[in-house]
């Protein structure tokens, strides 16, 4: 039975319900934690500071304390690999956080290698710039998933445009141009940052702009960015097939891939370098 560490102390899993923190005023992270490395810990801190100032909350806990209490709850549940969720939330003017592992569904190799599949879902976060709960959107996504046997929805507005999937980011790749939608329209996901980071390193051309629904046909490849699924590729969306192939993308992930395995390195050995 797993742990979860709390502003109360800890707390056996079967006692605790996310359910009792959701209010007007709740942010949450889920951090990836692999050979029991918290990955990429100080951009989710950071992306949780910007979401609680949105939300007008601000956090009493440092990023060495936040760090620290991941690596806690990693040596009191003996988890070397998983996804932890770190909720805070404010509710009759008192605040709660707390860390916790969650169930996972990481892609499995042949969803690297043949892709997954997706379709449209025309509906819209709102402030889509912070991680909060949408109960709402996330209902729906699941039932279409569920319904569908799609691995991912991407969410389409009101004029047209892709921002996101339902739980992650996408690109769109032609003649060795990686397109995504802007910074102001979608969550901007930890992963989404480093696969930034990668393209730049590649050479490869950048081009923030949201892909309209009615031009998906234009690309070669599509894929995904999450803290689960890393990059993956989409083989469709609805009937729409696509390159997972494509030899950019596949370098792409290769970068990414490596930056992971030093990330881990440099952690577990104190390295700098």
């Amino acid at each position: 039975m797993n742990l979860i560490l709390s502003n109360e102390g800890l707390i056996h899993e079967t006692s605790y319900s996310d359910i009792s923190f959701y209010s007007d005023q709740t942010v949450y992270e889920v951090i990836r934690v692999i050979d029991g490395v918290a990955l990429f810990v100080e951009d989710h801190f950071l992306r949780l500071e910007i979401s609680m100032q949105i939300q007008g909350l601000l956090i009493q806990m440092s990023y060495s304390d936040f760090k620290q209490n991941i690596a806690e709850l990693v040596r009191l549940n003996q988890i070397m690999e998983g996804n932890v969720k770190f909720v805070y939330s404010v509710a009759k003017g008192n605040a709660h956080w707390a860390f916790r592992f969650i169930p996972h569904n990481y892609p499995i190799p042949e969803n690297y290698q043949f892709g997954v599949t997706t379709d449209f879902l025309f509906a819209e976060r709102q402030n889509p710039n912070a991680k909060v709960i949408q109960v709402g959107i996330r209902n729906l996504a699941d039932q279409m998933i569920a319904d569908r046997k799609l691995y991912e929805v991407l969410l389409v507005d009101r004029d047209g445009m892709i921002t996101e999937g339902s739980r992650s980011n996408v690109f769109f790749v032609k003649s060795d141009v990686f397109y995504t939608a802007p910074d102001s329209m979608i969550l901007v996901g930890i992963t989404r940052k480093k696969v930034f980071d990668c393209l730049k390193e590649l050479g490869y051309t950048i081009v923030e702009e949201a892909v309209s629904a009615k031009e998906v046909d234009d690309f070669d490849a599509v894929f995904l960015t999450g803290t689960s699924p890393k990059i993956l590729p989409v083989i469709s969306i609805g009937k729409r097939l696509f390159n997972v192939q494509n030899p950019a993308m596949v370098r792409l992930m290769d970068v990414y891939n490596q930056m992971i395995r030093e990330y881990i390195r440099k952690e577990l050995t104190g390295s700098k370098s």
